[in-house]
């Protein structure tokens, strides 16, 4: 009697465990796989061309810009020959002899401009600058004609869809004619800020000191180092 009702309540427990197993044996079943994943990092793209930084006008693109600063007025234009490759054209009106603050005198200069956009994380962009040129100053006495040399590494850096910010090493090499004249190395550090106002229209800062090496002309000590600046203000239009 007593093993019967035994043998009784361990078939009870026994099913109502399997009872109590189903509904959560079935709802792990008909629970969806939800794959756990991280959130991928924001990616700041800026509005996808620059002129101080690494990237390019963008194919087919044309860009106006104007500068205002020490030492020159300048206008340039730049096409977007590919969507990593620029040609363009600088023209400008020079008040200061190659940077030298202690060399004021007026001059003009016309150059071809290349840029390269070597490398864009979203991050980080990377571009190559390179260009050739003529110039010439002038004085009451003589005219000092030259040929310019503009050569560049960019670095951008966007930190939001507005705003860039930029640095790199320019070589801005020179020549000039005469009994002074020869070959000039100037190395310049330079950083910048970018802001766009909308997807076409962009304001600039930018700074660049350096040592000038080898200095040439007659305005300065012949093979003499010297300090080069620069400083301007800039605005450019999407066209």
């Amino acid at each position: 009697m007593h093993e019967s009702t035994r043998r009784t309540r361990q078939a009870v427990l026994v099913a109502a465990a399997m009872l109590a197993a189903v509904p959560v044996s079935a709802g792990a079943a008909d629970a969806p796989d939800t794959p756990i994943t991280a959130s991928a990092p924001e990616i700041r793209q800026g509005q996808g061309w620059s002129l101080l930084g690494g990237s390019t006008s963008g194919d087919g693109a044309n860009v106006l810009a104007v500068n205002v600063g020490f030492p020159s007025v300048a206008v340039s234009f730049f096409r977007g020959v590919t969507s990593i490759q620029d040609f363009g054209l600088r023209i400008a009106f020079n008040y200061g002899y190659e940077r030298l603050v202690t060399a004021i005198f007026p001059g003009l200069r016309a150059e071809g401009l290349m840029r390269l956009r070597l490398l864009d994380t979203g991050r980080v962009n990377l571009g190559v600058k390179g260009g050739v040129g003529v110039f010439a100053y002038f004085t009451p006495t003589f005219t000092l004609p030259g040929i310019s040399i503009p050569l560049a590494v960019a670095v951008g850096i966007p930190v939001g869809s507005a705003v860039a910010l930029s640095t790199g090493v320019d070589l801005p090499l020179f020549i000039t004619f005469g009994p002074t004249g020869g070959f000039s190395v100037p190395v310049l550090f330079n950083a910048g800020l970018e802001y766009w106002l909308d997807k076409r229209w962009q304001t600039s800062l930018h700074f660049k000191m350096g040592p000038l090496l080898n200095t040439t002309g007659p305005f300065v000590p012949v093979g003499s180092a010297q300090i080069a600046f620069e400083v301007g203000l800039g605005t450019a239009i999407k066209l």
